[in-house]
């Protein structure tokens, strides 16, 4: 083995170890700056733990030094600690509001009750049909979509806490707007889907196909019996269908799907604004 490859492997877990530190220390830097903002803003003095939070930062961006970072966030850390519990207990061994809403910011309970009672909103909404129809789109297109939104609020916020700890991306109030959005995104999903599809009903509907004037035909995986009305041919239920030399066709494929995409379209409403912010600064 040459002494180049022999150096190599030799580094290998060093680097490993190096980036696994420095993830650690990036780690910890962020709980930390989350926690102090938070403190911040409910008035508990953080002045100190901040100087070891800047400390914390220029050994690990300018002196490339993740143990002495992790240490002065450790440091910092204990102190904000120590501040906080200051304001923990009031008469009585009650909490005070200072602690309580800096636990409801930290956990992000405001974002996570906020996606439960718009998803118990929409849920209610759902559960009493008929829905109105606007320009031949339902209701509901809108409401499973502000149900995806719903959930996106609650999924954000818990895999926040579970990665760091604290809430980082739901917690300032513009995402009280997504489940809105969402309904309007979930309106145009519905009628793109339909664009998607040759014709379909307005209501709900069973699968079924309407084919004239065919050439060729082959149906597989039929669920009971083939119609045929002079040229007009109906065949409801089938796996797979072939067709040659049609002149005019008509396919409905019922709603699961749709609502499908419009929950979807719920989850992703907030990379789908991010996206359209980009695209809009292009132009």
């Amino acid at each position: 083995m040459s002494n180049d490859a022999t150096i190599k492997d030799a580094s290998t877990p060093q680097l490993e170890e190096e980036l696994r530190m420095r993830t650690w220390a990036e780690e910890k830097l962020i709980k930390l700056g989350s926690l102090l903002e938070i403190g911040e803003s409910r008035n508990v003095h953080v002045e100190d733990a901040i100087s070891n939070y800047d400390k914390s930062r220029e050994m690990l961006y300018k002196d490339k030094n993740s143990l002495e970072s992790i240490k002065e966030s450790d440091k910092g850390m204990r102190l904000f600690t120590m501040e906080l519990n200051q304001h923990k207990f009031k008469f009585f061994g009650l909490p005070r509001w200072t602690y309580l809403s800096f636990v409801i910011a930290k956990y992000g309970l405001s974002s996570m009750f906020y996606g439960m009672a718009t998803a118990i909103f929409f849920g209610y909404l759902l559960m009493h049909p008929p829905y109105k129809y606007v320009l031949n789109v339902p209701l509901w297109a809108s409401l499973f979509a502000g149900l995806g939104a719903s959930a996106q609020i609650m999924m954000g916020t818990v895999n926040d806490i579970k990665t760091t700890g604290v809430v980082q991306e739901y917690k300032r109030l513009w995402y009280t707007a997504l489940p809105f959005l969402a309904a309007i995104f979930g309106f145009i999903a519905y009628l793109l889907t339909d664009l998607g599809m040759m014709t379909t009903g307005g209501g709900p509907t069973t699968s079924y196909l309407n084919a004239t004037s065919i050439g060729l035909l082959n149906l597989s995986g039929l669920d009971g019996p083939l119609l045929i009305n002079n040229t007009t041919l109906i065949a409801s239920s089938a796996e797979t269908l072939t067709a040659q030399d049609v002149s005019s066709f008509e396919a409905n494929f019922g709603d699961n799907m749709r609502v499908v995409v419009c929950f979807l379209v719920g989850v992703f409403t907030n990379a789908f604004i991010e996206k359209l912010s980009d695209l809009a600064e292009k132009f």
